[in-house]
């Protein structure tokens, strides 16, 4: 025996909110709002005896916004209007979900997550933008007053236009709510089969919000509608101020809420809180914030290399299927790391190498490294002032050739990846990008401090080692590309 409370079942199969279908109708008639128009009164006016008792007047946030003076003095232009826009959706922005190019998910003042937020320039005139109501449960409940004060007992919703995750097109929703419950809560319920319902929460206030724009559309000019048929129990029974979920409004029937579960009421209720939100973090947006925890700052330059290697290997047409794999291991890289460029990335960094063809394209200009102890080809780290990494190749061949004017193609041939401990002191990685460059007729080259030996080898004769080291495939492809680019030979 449990000797806690123990909550009861409810069944939820009773009667169903709208049990004997409902009705969607609009209302015609209502003139351009502007800010300090009775919005309740406008309403009333246009719809006369076409509203009664139990209605759910169902309004689009827009015309509350004009009514209440949200709407912001905007350019007319539409590259200045886009802007001002754009800087209205950062002023409204408390936190920013996700973005994909131009598009912002982001957490508004209200807390509701949606694109741009809130902020809107259509519908209203060329020299203005809306921004959404400041408190739209307050505007709801005024209206169910204002309503109440003629005799008639109404719910209010009010909707915005929301896209949903995963799926294509948009929708109303509802932002803001008084006088209709607008999430029905079956937890804890049994369903027909015996089944307990544990998280089952049907949002009733989107639903209707959905329904009605059905005879509102974006483009009628028709922002209000009454939907008929859920018997809304109007003031003191949802809002910001409405009594507990459970207790019944004050003079209103009796709809059987035991079977139709906790009702709530109020477009804040819709809301998921942060701490239950399994999406509130779009992927790109968390990785990107990864990034800037574990690296609080990229060394300078390094930005600009970053996003220069990013460019060149995403457009780059990887010659073999090996190498369009490590290519998406290059780019991984570049995404998890900010600093990947640079050699102070100690898990691994990127670096610029360079296979140097003689003029007549039979022999190549290879170093005898002096901490790997083989021949290789020129290159080495990447510089804060290379900017792009072909500049970081051209440099490197340079200074290890004494080659004055190599002709460098600025279009990778290779990528490699191998284990080194390179200037750090630490076992490392280097994702080398290689280049191909051509020497001019005569070329004499002179060594350099950073090496052994420095000679032209016969492309047909490569040092011991030059097969597994990926030297051999490497001049391969940049003989390749060379002789695709001169013709004639």
């Amino acid at each position: 025996m449990s000797t806690g409370e123990e909550r009861p079942h409810r069944h939820a199969t009773g009667r169903s909110p709208a049990a004997d279908g409902l009705a969607i109708i609009p209302i015609h008639g209502l003139p351009d709002v502007r800010p300090g128009d009775d919005l309740a009164e406008l309403i009333h006016a246009a719809a006369g005896d076409a509203i009664i008792d139990g209605d759910v007047l169902v309004v689009t946030s827009k015309v509350v916004s004009k009514a209440e003076g949200r709407l912001v003095a905007a350019p007319t232009d539409p590259v200045r209007r886009d802007a001002f826009r754009r800087d209205l959706i950062d002023r409204e922005t408390v936190r920013l979900v996700a973005q994909i190019g131009r598009t912002k998910i982001v957490e508004n003042r209200l807390g509701i997550v949606a694109a741009a937020a809130g902020v809107d320039g259509s519908n209203v005139h060329a020299d203005e933008i809306a921004l959404l109501p400041t408190d739209p449960d307050a505007s709801a409940a005024s209206m169910v007053a204002a309503f109440a004060a003629h005799g008639r007992r109404i719910g209010v919703i009010i909707t915005d236009t929301q896209g949903r995750a995963w799926r294509n097109g948009v929708t109303d929703v509802a932002i803001g709510a008084a006088g209709i419950e607008v999430l029905d809560d079956h937890r804890g319920g049994v369903d027909e089969f015996g089944n307990e319902l544990v998280v089952t929460q049907v949002a009733v206030g989107d639903e209707v919000a959905a329904a009605a724009d059905l005879v509102k559309g974006k483009l009628a000019g028709v922002p209000v509608a009454v939907v008929r048929g859920l018997d809304a129990p109007g003031l003191g029974s949802a809002g910001p101020d409405s009594a507990a979920p459970d207790s019944a409004a004050p003079g209103a029937p009796d709809r059987g809420a035991p079977d139709r579960g906790r009702l709530r009421g109020g477009g804040r209720s819709l809301i998921r809180e942060a701490g239950s939100d399994l999406f509130r973090l779009g992927t790109d947006l968390a990785i990107e914030l990864g990034r800037r925890d574990a690296l609080a700052e990229v060394p300078a330059g390094h930005q600009e290399l970053a996003d220069d290697a990013r460019t060149v290997l995403t457009a780059w047409h990887a010659p073999t299927h090996a190498q369009a794999a490590l290519r998406e291991a290059f780019l991984a890289l570049l995404a998890a790391r900010p600093d990947a460029t640079s050699r102070s990335c100690v898990p691994g960094h990127l670096t610029a190498s360079v296979i140097v063809l003689s003029a007549d394209r039979r022999h190549t200009l290879l170093t005898l490294h002096p901490r790997v102890g083989q021949w290789v080809q020129l290159g080495g780290h990447c510089e804060s002032r290379d900017g792009t990494l072909a500049a970081a190749a051209s440099r490197e061949a340079d200074e290890e050739s004494g080659i004055a004017g190599l002709e460098l193609d600025p279009v990778p041939v290779a990528l490699d990846v191998h284990p080194i401990t390179c200037s750090l002191g630490v076992a490392t990685r280097h994702f080398d990008v290689r280049f191909v460059a051509v020497a001019p007729d005569g070329a004499l080259p002179v060594r350099s401090a950073e090496s052994t030996d420095l000679r032209f080898w016969p492309v047909d004769g490569l040092p011991n080692g030059a097969a597994a080291d990926g030297l051999t495939e490497a001049v391969r492809l940049a003989l390749t590309r060379v002789m695709a680019r001169t013709p004639g030979r």
